[in-house]
């Protein structure tokens, strides 16, 4: 199956055990750090989608007198567009450069919307475990609809709406 833009993908992951811990166990983890689950997901997707290759290989792109560096988590092999996969867990989700964020670091809008429009991001809805739901979006969609690169909770259900595939 292809990975295409706009469209809602919503996939049961089964049993989440892991080693000695339990499903629920696991459910209740991932509820509260999404971030392990996330860092599985770059590699399940590329297993998932036909036209996606886990590839991490830097690209520089120009930004005003230098460049930006960006470190994808895939690729379409198809035609090269970078992807970047994002978690939407309880807390909503954002597009933030990770250099953005913390204590002591500047988020700079147009060197962010720069960095974002040069990708797609893939997001990834953990509010449901074991279900899913995966929407591909343009970095330029997102910031068209999302100035601010924040997603709330409240807006799930606007990230998640487009035409709906289970596999």
């Amino acid at each position: 199956m292809k990975l295409e833009l706009n469209t809602v993908y919503e996939r049961d992951m089964g049993d989440l055990s892991h080693g000695i811990m339990s499903h629920e166990e696991m459910i209740e983890h991932y509820t509260h750090n999404s971030s392990p689950l996330s860092f599985l997901m770059e590699r399940m997707l590329a297993k998932w989608f036909d036209n996606l290759t886990y590839d991490q290989t830097p690209v520089t792109i120009p930004f005003k007198d230098g460049t930006i560096k960006i470190k994808p988590d895939l690729r379409d092999w198809s035609d090269g567009t970078i992807l970047d996969q994002k978690a939407f867990n309880r807390k909503g989700g954002d597009f933030k450069r990770s250099s953005s964020k913390g204590i002591s670091r500047t988020f700079v809008k147009e060197e962010n919307d720069t960095w974002a429009s040069a990708q797609v991001f893939i997001w990834t809805d953990f509010n449901n475990l074991p279900k899913i739901r995966i929407i591909a979006l343009t970095g330029k969609e997102c910031i068209k609809r999302w100035p601010t690169s924040k997603i709330t909770i409240k807006e799930r259900e606007v990230l998640f709406a487009g035409k709906r595939t289970l596999w």
